[in-house]
């Protein structure tokens, strides 16, 4: 079994490279990885499917049973150079009655 070697490089360089060929869509475990942050993945997912007016990233395939959730790695890439900017995701909700507590 080979390890996937996952880069990413600051938003001036080429972007995502997995085993030193650029893909067209990651998925979301490679996401994960690229980021070094599953959660901030999980934001820019809740925003891309609840949040048409600002999506931090463009999923190509859902995820559903047998499947993986597949990102655009242009789009990945995109939200990263926004976090490099200092641009957060929204909370979720589930985050947001953690912070603002309980109405």
């Amino acid at each position: 079994m080979s390890t996937n070697r996952i880069a990413v490089l600051p938003p001036s360089s080429p972007g995502i490279v997995v085993n030193g060929i650029r893909p067209l869509a990651v998925t979301k475990k490679q996401a994960g990885i690229a980021l070094g942050s599953v959660k901030t993945l999980q934001r820019m997912l809740w925003s891309a499917r609840h949040r048409p007016d600002d999506p931090w990233v463009k999923i190509v395939r859902e995820g559903k049973p047998g499947t993986e959730c597949l990102i655009d790695t242009a789009s990945l890439e995109a939200a990263y150079a926004r976090l490099y900017r200092g641009e957060t995701p929204p909370l979720m909700p589930s985050e947001q009655k953690a912070v603002f507590g309980k109405n």
